[in-house]
């Protein structure tokens, strides 16, 4: 049994694609991990079934439809209440050394239930922000505030950060950026894109003595691979986002999904190992276990590809 507990929220509005994305960070994990010294995720078997179930609708929809298909979220519905995803993460036939904790909550909630959603972000480590690139980045944004709701999120941060005085990583995570990461040029526009759009958010969390206790990152993702953004069309329920598949090349083949579990995993081992004195005596965490994690957060993209680390390094490097 892991000896302590890591946690990260998932932030977003409903259907933006916060489940999808953890899906794929879990699928995708073994091959980041593959030469990082026996590294394993192990899955609850609540969370294995809910996450395979998401998985192979994310498949299904790169086999299955050969020239388009409509997103909603990645095509899937969005989830209707709050969830935990519970991992434990060691080596191979080993031990397994530490839990990890993944909340993700409806966007409704933030309405509903905000004392809840703040108290989520309190306990968290983490925050990863899930952030609809096409509705970002299409017709000049024009959807953006209706698909990804930048003020409300901007708000819940910023009440979370000022209410506490915890360490905390905020990941800008813009996903579905197939589309927008296919030329040194457009993964710069999709940087600055971000940048200008969060713009309040940035300036509140580089202000004051902030960056001393909270790292920002942005981490593009390209939730399913072979796919381009195509349109978006307007319905009785909704927007709808259309992309089609494209020609010669395979079905679900994810990108940089892992460059989120490469940040998290070593600012959250950092902030225990560095700022916790206690924790090695408590918890006693092998050294091959806290090498290889260091070698997969060392791994991690910092300055291109459109990733690129806003504030907060220190919090973020791994001492050896």
């Amino acid at each position: 049994m892991a000896g302590t507990t890591l946690r990260i929220t998932m932030l977003g509005p409903r259907g933006v694609g916060k489940t999808s994305l953890l899906a794929s960070m879990y699928n995708e994990f073994d091959v980041a991990v593959r030469n990082m010294g026996g590294l394993t995720l192990v899955p609850s078997m609540e969370t294995s079934r809910i996450l395979s179930e998401r998985l192979a609708e994310l498949k299904r929809q790169t086999q299955v439809l050969s020239s388009e298909y409509d997103s909603g979220g990645t095509g899937v519905s969005g989830t209707a209440v709050s969830r935990e995803f519970l991992f434990e993460l060691g080596l191979i036939a080993k031990p397994l050394e530490i839990k990890l904790i993944f909340t993700d909550f409806p966007g409704g909630f933030v309405a509903i239930q905000p004392q809840t959603v703040l108290n989520f972000i309190h306990e968290a480590d983490v925050m990863v922000l899930a952030i609809d690139a096409p509705a970002l980045m299409e017709q000049k944004g024009r959807w953006h505030e209706t698909i990804n709701a930048p003020r409300q999120m901007t708000d819940l941060i910023k009440r979370a950060v000022q209410e506490g005085n915890e360490t905390k990583l905020l990941l800008l995570a813009p996903i579905k950026c197939e589309t927008y990461l296919q030329s040194p040029q457009q993964s710069a526009e999709l940087l600055a894109t971000v940048k200008d759009r969060y713009h309040p958010l940035l300036s509140f969390l580089s202000a004051d003595r902030l960056p001393n206790r909270i790292a920002v990152a942005i981490t593009p993702v390209q939730t399913l691979g072979t796919v381009r953004f195509d349109r978006i069309e307007k319905a009785a329920e909704g927007l709808k986002f259309f992309f089609r598949k494209i020609p010669g090349q395979g079905n679900y083949a994810p990108m940089y999904v892992e460059e989120i579990l490469r940040y998290a995993l070593g600012f959250s081992i950092k902030k225990y190992l560095d700022d916790l004195s206690w924790f090695r005596r408590l918890f006693k965490l092998t050294r091959p276990f806290e090498h290889a994690i260091r070698k997969m957060a060392a791994e991690r993209k910092e300055s291109n590809d459109g990733f690129q680390i806003l504030q907060g390094k220190d919090l973020l490097n791994l001492k050896h």
